[in-house]
């Protein structure tokens, strides 16, 4: 059976130092033609045509430069706003670390100090606390891992998968986890859709579209997750809730790495900023899309991907088992 492959990462290094390095030849360009230009004066004015042509290419390196200084200015600009990103993810990571290794270390205390005396009911309470810490500290420790995985990878060789049970299966691990009733996350497709994809990246991207359904819900919980094939080849899956929502000035940056919404949203719901960031780097990687929408605060939250490769021809078709995130 062929098995998904991640693409060596894509650098982009050369492309900063290629706009640097051009724009030192422009500016050299420039002074030097003004020094030839102030020398040769006399000559070009009893030559109309090499005045004109000496204007121009004057005025052309001179448009790419500022062009080039402009660039150079958005790419600082967006640094800067990276490192207040990063700078909040560290504070955002730290304390999504330092919160459940302090609990288990008040937990397994209490344990070690008041063993005698605990009743069975409260050692339970104590040990299904423990696991829900430890279900968190791996949660984030799995978002920082995957963030740097999935990050500028295209798929390779994919394999035949069945993303409708994958789905499902992503639906049922959800409940599980946040402890919800069966109503809270539906889920309504077909039995079964095969797709070429990366069953392990893709259930890490559906879970984590739930996850963030789940998270930015109010109560009660209600997320509703449909699943269907369009006419171009492609799966159409939707995830909906009736959580805070947002406005649209926040819809063009909440798949950037370490965004955030909202201070008093990131005050009342934990997170890394990098979920989304995740689900974008997948869904990118399998050469689909992925959209957000909001009708405001208060009025809840639709993300919509659109995968590629739909397999129409099932006859003989190997299919991978789903990954069990």
């Amino acid at each position: 059976m062929a098995e998904a492959q991640l693409s060596p990462p894509r650098r982009r290094t050369w492309f900063h130092i290629t706009i640097g390095v051009s724009l030192l030849l422009v500016a050299i360009l420039l002074t030097v033609g003004w020094q030839l230009l102030a020398s040769e004066e006399a000559a070009l004015q009893r030559s109309p045509t090499a005045r004109y042509l000496v204007y121009f290419f004057g005025l052309l390196l001179f448009l790419l430069l500022i062009s080039g200084l402009g660039l150079m200015f958005t790419l600082l600009l967006r640094e800067v706003r990276l490192n207040e990103r990063q700078s909040n993810f560290v504070s955002a990571v730290t304390h999504e670390l330092k919160t459940p290794v302090a609990s288990l270390r008040l937990y397994l205390d209490t344990l070690m100090l008041r063993s005698d005396t605990l009743s069975a009911h409260e050692r339970d309470d104590f040990y299904e606390t423990m696991r829900a810490d430890l279900d968190r500290l791996n949660g984030t420790i799995n978002n920082i891992l995957n963030a740097g995985m999935y990050a500028d990878r295209a798929v390779v060789n994919p394999p035949t998968i069945d993303l409708a049970r994958l789905v499902e299966h992503a639906c049922a691990l959800t409940r599980t986890r946040n402890r919800l009733e069966e109503a809270s996350v539906t889920y309504i497709g077909p039995p079964s859709l095969l797709l070429k994809g990366d069953a392990t990246a893709l259930e890490t991207a559906v879970l984590n579209l739930l996850d963030n359904a789940v998270k930015y819900s109010t109560e009660p919980v209600q997320v509703k997750v449909t699943l269907s094939e369009a006419s171009n080849g492609f799966a159409r899956l939707a995830v909906e809730d009736r959580g805070v929502g947002m406005n649209h000035a926040h819809l063009r940056f909440i798949f950037n790495r370490f965004y955030r919404i909202g201070s008093e949203v990131r005050r009342s719901r934990t997170g890394t900023g990098l979920g989304l960031f995740i689900v974008k780097s997948v869904v990118k990687a399998h050469g689909g899309t992925v959209l957000a929408d909001s009708a405001g605060e208060g009025k809840g939250a639709v993300f919509v991907l659109h995968l590629p490769r739909v397999v129409k021809d099932r006859v003989g078709e190997p299919i991978e088992e789903v990954a069990h995130a």
